[in-house]
């Protein structure tokens, strides 16, 4: 699955070419998937990033509960995904 630059805009609340600038800086994981030789950029961002970027940003009270209410399966996915990036 994936989403569209429009709805990661809405999603974060800002413009269309602030959700770009975050796909540009790197800091959200962005596939293109326009033609070779076309200028246009279209861009798709696959859902497993963007939960990535939105972990990474949560902080204080957020962030605990949103880990304390994950269901065991996927706390234990986190946390083996989160081991094998420390290990990288």
């Amino acid at each position: 699955m994936v989403l569209y630059m429009h709805e990661i805009a809405e999603r974060l609340g800002c413009s269309i070419d602030q959700a770009y600038d975050l796909a540009d800086d790197g800091s959200l994981v962005a596939i293109n998937i326009a033609s070779a030789g076309v200028t246009r950029r279209e861009l798709r961002v696959p859902i497993e990033a963007w939960r990535n970027f939105i972990l990474a940003r949560m902080t204080g009270p957020t962030r605990s509960y949103f880990l304390r209410t994950l269901p065991p399966a996927v706390l234990a996915q986190l946390r083996a995904e989160l081991a094998a990036m420390s290990a990288d």
